[in-house]
């Protein structure tokens, strides 16, 4: 297991997690699953930039349970100075506001490793929910104490131009702003910019392709504790 991966999860969770960490949210619209059901398999592959260093990533909608109202995402990263590094979310659309359920994190081919429910009680704030969610959605809950809306705009990504729509979210000295179009579901993200005041807190995103046939890595049945040094690294923010 070595460093590098420690630092890809990390950023992972920081990214997913949104600016300030577990903290109070306002509400947002689950959205119906309906829609995500003939999603199941596909995904995005995006390019992460952080402290001169580029990852790799693939974001995959694994499952996807209407009657238990429930989503399971996978979240893959590499690079070449790291160990392959995978998280599953599973998600419930239950409500009026998204919640992650449980979380399971893997280093290379080593067994995989619960997260605590203090490292999850944070998501919700700007977490891969939002990204399940349409365009309509997330304009629907802009005007209710969620995200920013900033507009509509034509981006241009390695995976063609992209008419968006523009959020933002601002805590804690960090801005993150992200861009989502209907055109890139299931995940719906197409870019993902951090600024603040921490190292880790200054990150893009980028959409490369769309994916499909895309396998579950992690075995919940399989998973153990979190171990304390990957612990360490995950709530060092």
């Amino acid at each position: 297991m070595t460093g590098r991966a420690f630092t890809i999860a990390g950023l992972l969770l920081l990214a997913f997690l949104g600016p300030g960490g577990p903290a109070e949210s306002a509400d947002a619209p689950a959205g119906p699953l309906g829609g995500l059901s003939k999603e199941q398999g596909n995904g995005s592959r995006f390019k992460m930039y952080n402290e001169g260093n580029t990852y790799d990533l693939q974001v995959g909608l694994i499952r996807v349970d209407t009657s238990a109202g429930r989503v399971v995402i996978e979240v893959f990263a590499e690079s070449m100075m790291s160990d392959p590094l995978w998280q599953q979310f599973r998600l419930s659309a239950k409500g009026s506001r998204p919640t992650v359920e449980a979380g399971y994190i893997q280093v290379g081919n080593q067994a995989p490793m619960r997260l605590p429910d203090t490292l999850l009680s944070g998501m919700g704030n700007l977490d891969m929910s939002f990204f399940l969610l349409s365009e309509a959605e997330l304009l629907g809950s802009a005007k209710k104490d969620g995200p920013k809306s900033l507009g509509q705009e034509k981006l241009q990504t390695p995976a063609g131009a992209v008419t968006c729509s523009h959020f933002r979210v601002e805590r804690s000295g960090q801005q993150l702003d992200f861009w989502v179009s209907d055109a890139a579901r299931p995940i719906g993200l197409v870019r993902m910019v951090s600024v603040g005041k921490k190292p880790s807190e200054n990150y893009k995103l980028e959409l490369q392709e769309l994916l499909s046939g895309i396998a579950a890595k992690i075995d919940p049945v399989k998973a153990g504790p979190l171990s304390e040094e990957m612990k360490a690294i995950l709530t060092r923010r």
